[in-house]
């Protein structure tokens, strides 16, 4: 997040939300007692696909340094990321 500029004050309040944090079940309508979880991100996050923008971005990045692809104008494509995928264009 630091390569990308983000404030620091925003980066520790994405680690406040993903650290340290509790859950609680319902079963049958009555409530278990918390938990803490195990795993930094729970299931339906909203910070979850703006962190995952963000780790993909820095893959994007480092692809563009490869001369491969094919040209457009005066672009150079090599990689389309789209929601469900990406795709690497080469040589091979």
């Amino acid at each position: 997040m630091k390569e990308f500029k983000i404030p620091n004050k925003l980066i520790n309040m994405c680690k406040t939300c993903v650290q340290k944090t509790r859950s609680a079940d319902r079963i049958e309508g009555t409530w278990s007692s918390f938990f803490e979880n195990k795993t930094d991100l729970k299931q339906g996050d909203p910070l979850s696909p703006i962190l995952f923008n963000l780790a993909l971005q820095k893959v994007i990045q480092s692809t563009k340094m490869v001369p491969s692809g094919i040209k457009i104008g005066k672009e150079q494509l090599n990689i389309l990321a789209y929601e469900e995928g990406i795709v690497l264009i080469g040589k091979n």
